[in-house]
């Protein structure tokens, strides 16, 4: 199969009679079509977001009965939740199914193309178009489509790469924009005619938009730098009522810096731990569906449950009438399928554990105690944790993983009468892409507003993308960007956290990876920055070690915030006022705000202020 270029995809998307758009009027992503085109081959997963009036789970019960018994290579794993479905296609379905559900009337668009093409070619009305029409017809006339006919353009356009030979790409030549056809290319009939072409459902617009399900990175390359240590003693604040979630690769809750000192007998200070990055294999539609996959998946991730196989398996039959009715996930059924040990992590790479959360959660809350003297401290040493897990070693740690984690902690606190976790830090990071979606509109950042509407604190990393290398005409050179904060630090009303130097923040200033602002669309981030630069901190297996980047800031802000409600508990669910009072009271350290938001976050002042 070719390969079609990205800016073969950009030029048919954004070519206008007076020059380049610079918005996409389709339902469609650009991220989308760019990897489809990219990998025809192999299925690409994605993120769908209904019409205001279409429940999630309504939407993937229409796919899963559209798409039952339809081949796969590999599994499509329909899982809805509060305003999203994931799910993984091929082309061909991707065609069939979810563009006709966008309420794009493909065949009319076919109809138009056709009727467009052969009036471009003239002469023979009769005979097929081919691939060399195609070229001529892109080159002259993509400038002047509606958003309609660019759809089947690119739809023709990719259906004939999946026909072509694997190794050609299929592009802009340097003297037009004429995609290139090799060989006996050019004369290949083009898939216009309704038997050439996937069969299309016929449906009511369901969907508002189709984005990537975009792979999340943690963002890793102190104490007494934010004050939190004077703070403590000053006042003698007390955690062990607070609770705090961490999303992230899991805590080690075995370790000595998680131990619960007042308990005793080796009593962690990590609650519960859910494991995210499961969920879809778990509970998708497809799963539920199927006697076969469920006790295979039962099978797979019995030795990590904590219930046994027959409480499992009653749990799996409620979520699979659930999902027969197309009726939300049962948060009560699906989370005792996700629990696992908080004391045990899974291996990853080189057979170890991803330590990136442990270091993160030892940063808030570490205590590590050993013959009667400290040798590690977090901000918040008595802090209770929530361990969401959502990282590991492959590409399946996803954006749907760290949705559903939040939309998990909004359950948790709305099934009681009062808040069992009382913030979020997100040490994590998704690339913007301005072609996609609104800043601080993506599919994650409206979780986060969600989730703070609802009176959690979210503290998120601002990203580690401030140093770039760029392309210019006299070549590459290293330089630094604005306008770089990562999903979810966009979302308006989270914590975003920036980094600077762990001991010398006024002499350093902000570090040279910590990403810049403003967001683009012009709003002022980062919030504060915090210490990001050789952050020591525990490891799994009794480990202790120095990571970098603004997933170590973060959690020096989320500690004290976790502070301040401890101190003052009517700032308990009212996180517009916790983040306002940090960013008040931050300390300048006399750069631009673009770069250092409020400042150096400052336990100390901020206490000091309510």
């Amino acid at each position: 199969m070719a390969r079609v270029a990205d800016d073969l995809v950009r030029r048919i998307l954004f070519d206008g009679r007076a020059g380049l758009r610079l918005l996409n009027e389709s339902a469609v992503q650009v991220d989308v079509w760019i990897a489809f085109a990219g990998k025809p081959a192999d299925p690409v997963d994605l993120l769908l977001t209904p019409l205001d009036t279409t429940p999630a789970a309504t939407l993937a019960r229409v796919l899963h009965k559209a798409l039952d018994g339809v081949p796969t290579k590999v599994p499509r794993h329909i899982a809805p939740l509060e305003a999203t479905v994931a799910i993984r296609l091929g082309f061909e379905e991707f065609v069939s199914e979810v563009l006709p559900c966008t309420g794009l009337d493909l065949d009319a668009a076919f109809d138009d193309l056709r009727t467009l093409m052969l009036a471009r070619r003239g002469g023979d009305m009769v005979a097929p178009l081919t691939a060399r029409d195609l070229a001529a017809f892109i080159d002259v006339s993509r400038g002047r489509l509606s958003p309609e006919v660019r759809a089947a353009l690119l739809v023709t356009l990719l259906l004939l790469a999946r026909k072509l030979d694997a190794g050609l790409l299929i592009a802009s030549n340097d003297q037009s924009s004429m995609p290139v056809m090799a060989g006996t290319a050019g004369d290949m009939p083009l898939p216009l005619e309704r038997d050439l072409r996937p069969p299309l459902a016929r449906v009511d617009p369901l969907i508002w938009r189709v984005a990537l399900n975009r792979q999340v990175v943690p963002l890793s390359l102190s104490v007494s730098t934010i004050k939190a240590d004077a703070a403590q003693r000053v006042f003698d604040i007390d955690c062990r009522n607070l609770t705090w979630a961490v999303i992230d690769s899991g805590i080690d809750g075995s370790h000595p810096a998680f131990r619960d000192h007042a308990a005793g007998n080796f009593a962690t200070r990590v609650d519960n731990a859910y494991d995210f990055a499961r969920m879809r294999a778990l509970a998708s539609f497809d799963t539920l569906a199927d006697a076969g996959q469920r006790a295979a998946i039962l099978a797979e991730i019995q030795g990590k449950l904590l219930i046994d196989a027959n409480a499992a398996a009653a749990l799996l039959a409620r979520l699979q009438a659930d999902a027969q009715e197309g009726r939300p996930y049962d948060w009560d059924a699906l989370s005792r399928l996700l629990e696992v040990a908080p004391d045990r992590l899974d291996a990853v790479a080189d057979d170890k554990p991803d330590g990136h959360g442990t270091h993160v959660a030892g940063v808030l809350a570490g205590d590590w105690r050993e013959d009667g003297g400290e040798v590690f401290r977090g901000v918040c040493p008595n802090l209770r944790l929530l361990d969401l897990r959502v990282l590991g070693d492959t590409a399946t740690d996803t954006e749907f993983a760290v949705i559903a984690a939040l939309e998990f902690v909004r359950w948790m606190n709305g099934r009681n009468r009062f808040m069992s976790i009382h913030g979020v830090n997100l040490s994590i990071g998704l690339v913007h892409d301005r072609d996609n979606y609104a800043c601080g509109r993506t599919p994650v950042c409206l979780a986060c507003e969600a989730t703070v509407a609802s009176g959690v604190t979210v503290v998120a990393a601002a990203g580690n993308w401030g140093a770039q290398r760029f392309t210019t005409h006299d070549g590459d050179y290293a330089g630094y960007a604005s306008i770089s904060i990562a999903d979810p630090g966009n979302a308006a009303s989270v914590i975003t956290v920036g980094s600077t130097h762990r001991e010398r923040p006024h002499e350093y200033g902000v570090s040279f990876f910590s990403s810049r602002g403003p967001t683009a669309d012009g709003r002022a981030k980062p919030d504060v920055v915090a210490p990001g630069e050789r952050i020591d901190g525990p490891l799994p297996n009794l480990g202790f070690g120095r990571l970098d980047g603004t997933s170590m800031a973060a959690p020096h802000v989320s500690g004290v915030a976790a502070l301040l409600m401890a101190r003052h508990p009517e700032m308990v669910g009212d996180p517009a006022r916790v983040k306002s009072v940090i960013i008040s009271s931050a300390t300048s350290l006399g750069r631009e705000s673009y770069f250092q938001g409020a400042g150096l976050v400052d336990a100390l002042r901020a206490l000091q202020t309510v």
